[in-house]
């Protein structure tokens, strides 16, 4: 019964570190060019991208070099993740 136990709490820590907003952007495979790009506004984790798409799309597409294929890709695989993206970052963005 403890083992059941322990496997279970090993686990929630593991899915809690996957979807941890502290986790670093590189480790999300986004490729070379929008990880630098983000990496140059001084987006680096996965919390500050969220709480930029709280502002909506457009926010990211701000970034210099940050383009509407490399959103796309992020959403995906944060949702992948298990991440809970914000309602704004649903919005279509021009």
């Amino acid at each position: 019964m403890q083992a059941r136990q322990s496997f279970a709490e090993q686990k929630k820590a593991r899915e809690e570190a996957r979807t941890s907003l502290e986790r670093p952007i590189a480790s999300l495979n986004l490729g070379t060019r929008p990880t630098e790009a983000l990496a140059k506004a001084g987006i680096t984790t996965v919390g500050q991208v969220i709480a930029l798409l709280e502002q909506g799309e457009a926010a990211l597409l701000n970034v210099e070099g940050f383009g509407r294929k490399a959103l796309i890709d992020l959403k995906k695989t944060l949702r992948g993740l298990g991440y809970q993206l914000p309602a704004a970052a649903d919005e279509i963005a021009v």
